[in-house]
């Protein structure tokens, strides 16, 4: 069976099931899910959650990816994103070897500078430009390390480190996890030479980020709670930032949590954060987007992916965003409510949503899966041509 650009989740599922030689009651033992839930998800009756989808594919043996259908070649054909992700792989093929450079290259500050637009374009979703320039900041920061010494020399790591999570964002989001991996690997090597706990935080947010798509939540909870036993008594050169990632950690936990259907868990882990965010308040350390607002934000997300979306509507109702507030949490803000509106059956509020995330953040939006999951399962159970909807469906790539 051929893959079509309107195929669900779902129907993904279904037909690697097949043509694995798989019944549904194979796959639900498997998988540890329900025969009726799958059959529901499969015919498109029910969302394939997150946590349904990451089952499946570890019961089938293939990636998330792969039933979520990533990465959008034609899309990225269309944005011409797919000619940047080779110069981006070809980067990584170094990063601890000197360069016969023949001449020097510019001070670590003047490559610091870079790499914090970098980030703030991985914030604001920005992904063409951040991605154009990560090549040559990698090397940058490869021949930085290699021709400095002292204080130089660390700062030169740390932006061979931020430079590689900027690396792990794009890959990750527009569906590479083969590259988000070594993207990984490289961070895992990097965060220790730049002698700055927050890296090293920032490394175990992401580890545990990877155990979403696994479906390996126990191996999660590990690692956030390892990193924040490993951030007590740390000196840090950013101590704001310090409280910005023990915040994130608890935020990455509380989803985990969400994720195992442990509600009680995912509450308590919300509840911790919120408390920190308090004291805290807004903090853009790291290159995160930390306070009271993300929490607010992360409540709804849990919500919806639980498939609780009442109680995410609901929770919604509590969440203002503030003027200038990141893009990428903004728009991602909207993409869950309007999962959350579609499958509540409130079409009209879903869509509005989906357009509310396109203008916040066009790029994430056209790429995310929900989005291409809430627009199929809107085209399902519309009753009447709705121009808007098929203008969005045409503009997402389906």
């Amino acid at each position: 069976m051929s893959q079509s650009i309107e195929e669900h989740a779902g129907a993904r599922i279904a037909r690697i099931r097949k043509q694995r030689g798989l019944t549904q009651q194979g796959l639900a033992m498997r998988a540890h899910l329900s025969k009726s839930l799958l059959s529901k998800v499969e015919c498109g009756q029910k969302p394939a959650s997150p946590a349904l989808v990451a089952a499946c594919a570890r019961a089938l043996g293939v990636s998330t990816s792969d039933l979520l259908g990533q990465p959008y070649a034609d899309e990225l054909r269309r944005d011409r994103m797919d000619a940047l992700i080779q110069p981006i792989r070809e980067g990584l093929e170094n990063w601890d070897i000197a360069l016969d450079w023949e001449t020097a290259p510019r001070p670590a500050s003047l490559v610091w500078a870079d790499v914090q637009r970098a980030l703030e374009q991985r914030r604001q979703a920005q992904y063409t430009d951040m991605v154009r320039d990560l090549p040559v900041l990698i090397d940058e920061s490869v021949q930085a390390v290699h021709t400095s010494t002292g204080e130089e020399q660390r700062l030169a790591y740390e932006c061979l480190a931020e430079t590689f999570r900027c690396v792990f964002t794009v890959a990750w989001k527009l569906g590479f996890l083969d590259l988000a991996t070594v993207a990984l690997d490289r961070l895992v090597w990097t965060a220790p030479r730049a002698d700055e706990p927050g890296l090293a935080a920032m490394h175990a947010f992401l580890r545990a980020q990877t155990t979403l798509s696994s479906g390996r939540y126990d191996v999660g909870l590990r690692v956030v709670d390892r990193a924040l036993r490993d951030l007590e008594g740390q000196e840090s050169r950013r101590p704001a930032g310090i409280e910005a990632m023990r915040g994130m950690l608890h935020l990455r936990a509380a989803t985990i949590a969400g994720r195992m259907k442990d509600r009680d868990h995912a509450d308590a882990r919300l509840a911790e954060a919120r408390a920190l965010a308090q004291a805290t308040g807004e903090l853009p350390d790291f290159g995160v987007t930390w306070g009271p607002v993300n929490v607010g934000v992360h409540a709804v997300a849990i919500a919806s992916e639980a498939d609780d979306f009442e109680r995410a509507i609901a929770l919604a109702d509590n969440v203002r965003i503030p003027r200038g507030w990141t893009r990428s949490r903004a728009g991602h803000h909207w993409m869950d409510l309007g999962r959350a509106h579609a499958w509540a059956g409130h079409p009209e509020k879903a869509l509005d949503c989906l357009h509310q995330a396109r203008r916040i953040a066009p790029q994430q939006t056209r790429y995310h899966p929900t989005v291409r999951e809430t627009v199929l399962a809107l085209k399902r159970r519309e009753r009447t041509r709705n121009g808007s909807l098929a203008q969005y469906a045409e503009w997402v790539g389906i």
